[in-house]
């Protein structure tokens, strides 16, 4: 109940209409301007709604830098110890772009995490997945880095003329009037549009997140306080 009424008078805040009388006792409407709302981000506390459609979004990408897929060499950055949750993103995504991959690089200290998907991968696509500790991240080799970490700022070291790296939870992932996604890539943002989402899940859970992001946000920024 609290959810749907903040959600309501947010809306009801984002563009209102106010009476009041004037001077000469007339009552009159005030357009008024949308209010600034007091939204701080942090990336501890963010969801990345958009985990679900991250192959789409990341073909897009690679079109844009041309980038054929049998020649993305993919590093992924583990999660920060102790985000459990952001461990089963960090899996949806993997199962959703091993199809096809030759080449994919583990960056994680929780080796044995990732030893049952190695070995799978190995098994149905003959893929070896190379994994390397943290300490080694300035050395690692790949053209499309997908950082999961939260904790620290983007990792300036990871960024270099031909690589694409995509923060997951360091930066905002947003979603423009058009149903555009504005993706942060290094400390500039791309456009990512053309996505279609599947008829069955406009009534899920999936497709809420999706088109609710903003506001779910400030939701739970509010329920905390």
């Amino acid at each position: 109940m609290a959810g749907q009424f903040f959600r309501k008078w947010l809306l009801k805040c984002l563009h209102t209409t106010d009476t009041r009388k004037t001077n000469a006792g007339y009552e009159t409407d005030f357009e008024t301007k949308p209010v600034a709302l007091d939204y701080k981000f942090s990336p501890m506390t963010y969801e990345n709604p958009y985990i679900y459609y991250m192959q789409p979004i990341l073909k897009c990408i690679l079109k844009q830098k041309q980038i054929p897929y049998q020649r993305l060499e993919l590093v992924v950055i583990d999660a920060d110890q102790g985000r459990s949750d952001d461990m089963d993103d960090i899996r949806i995504v993997l199962e959703d772009l091993a199809q096809g991959l030759n080449y994919l690089l583990l960056i994680t200290d929780e080796p044995d995490s990732y030893k049952h998907f190695a070995e799978e991968m190995y098994q149905e696509n003959g893929l070896i997945v190379q994994q390397v500790p943290k300490s080694a991240k300035k050395e690692s080799r790949g053209n499309f880095i997908i950082d999961f970490e939260r904790d620290g700022k983007i990792l300036s070291e990871c960024i270099h003329a031909k690589t694409t790296y995509l923060p997951i939870y360091k930066k905002p992932w947003e979603i423009s009037e058009n149903l555009d996604i504005i993706v942060p890539v290094g400390y500039n943002t791309l456009v990512v549009s053309g996505i279609s989402l599947p008829a069955e899940s406009r009534d899920s859970f999936k497709y809420e997140r999706f088109m609710n992001d903003k506001i779910d946000r400030l939701d739970r920024e509010f329920r905390k306080g």
